[in-house]
């Protein structure tokens, strides 16, 4: 098997209604300088000369970019190693390749299927309490078992928001997460002990430089606390100071797999972030979780309800709950029609 064609299609997809900030709660940011549903993503295939072929997804951007592929043209994806190869675009395209030629799924190359399906949260952003009890009442009908919000300290409903989503939807576990915007234990502790009543729990509350706050944070109230860390090392410290009950694990590849065999250690379980994509990108995320035992928090994986498509042929999140694949490789196929619909741009090399 030799890589023959590299072929790259621009998308943008926009959201359902109710899902991203209303106006009010509109914000501009260094990550984020323009509106969430202005992002785009590549939608990456890789041809071969045997026939099978590799798809892939850039992580979202903003604005226009023209980057040249790697030199992939020629080339065994055999010849690569799974584990030098990261957790995105054309990484993920080769890992895909890996597995049809070897008729492995994606979860066995990361280590073996430990998880038949993968709990998944519903999610919205910073909005009113009116907005998120009509979110919950979707997410509700929808199967959901959980529900995230993006919130911060200076929106001053957070507790209202909470309250709202009960009553609309109580079965539903709520996590909060102001991307540290809490600002400080006291403000965090503030709202936590208003909350403590009901199935919450807060990511990144306040900034994580120094964990033993977030140790104390859990001494002082019985409200859960879960960072979200980037690396093992940040992991290694929230188990040795017993200052998380559960960690959101930014990292998507081989390193996920590594930070959760840390925590697993600890007895803490983990999910598994986003940045809220699409549906080959969460196809990837799927598998690793999959291959993962303490996955057991409802992951971010949200791409086939908040965009009017997932780019996927099939869903991957019905009732709550991804079903891991059990085709070769990512064992999910684009819907073409869909592509041609939101694509702004298609390249193809050579």
């Amino acid at each position: 098997m030799k890589i023959t064609r590299i072929e790259r299609t621009v998308v943008c997809v926009p959201f359902l209604p109710g899902i991203l900030p209303q106006p009010e709660f509109e914000e501009s940011t260094a990550a984020y300088p323009q509106p969430l549903g202005e992002r785009r993503h590549d939608v990456l295939r890789l041809h071969t000369d045997t026939g099978p072929v590799g798809i892939g997804m850039s992580p979202p951007y903003f604005g226009d970019r023209d980057d040249e592929p790697p030199d992939l043209i020629g080339k065994d994806p055999l010849s690569f190693e799974p584990r030098s190869l990261g957790g995105g675009g054309y990484a993920i395209a080769l890992l895909d390749l890996i597995g049809k030629a070897i008729d492995w799924p994606l979860c066995r190359i990361f280590g073996g299927r430990l998880q038949e399906r993968v709990l998944i949260d519903y999610w919205i952003s910073r909005m009113s309490p009116e907005a998120s009890a009509a979110a919950a009442r979707r997410a509700a009908g929808n199967g959901f078992h959980g529900i995230k919000l993006k919130c911060k300290w200076e929106d001053n409903n957070v507790v209202d928001r909470v309250h709202a989503i009960h009553e609309a939807a109580p079965h539903l576990r709520i996590v909060l997460d102001p991307n540290e915007r809490f600002h400080n234990l006291e403000n965090a502790l503030h709202l936590a002990r208003q909350l403590e009543s009901f199935d919450v729990l807060f990511e990144d509350p306040f900034p994580k430089e120094d964990l033993e706050q977030h140790r104390r944070f859990r001494q002082e109230t019985s409200v859960p606390i879960a960072p979200h860390l980037q690396n093992p090392r940040q992991v290694i410290e929230a188990v040795h100071l017993q200052a998380a009950d559960g960690i959101n694990i930014g990292p998507s590849d081989w390193t996920f797999l590594d930070m959760a065999r840390i925590a697993e250690t600890g007895g803490i379980p983990v999910w598994n972030a986003s940045n809220v994509d699409l549906g080959v990108f969460d196809a990837f995320r799927l598998h690793a979780s999959a291959a993962t035992p303490n996955c057991t928090l409802g992951s971010d994986l949200c791409g086939n309800f908040v965009h009017e498509h997932s780019l996927l042929a099939q869903p991957l999140v019905v009732d709550g709950y991804a079903a891991v694949p059990e085709g070769p490789g990512l064992g999910v196929e684009l819907d073409e029609d869909a592509v041609a619909r939101y694509a702004l741009l298609t390249q193809i090399w050579p």
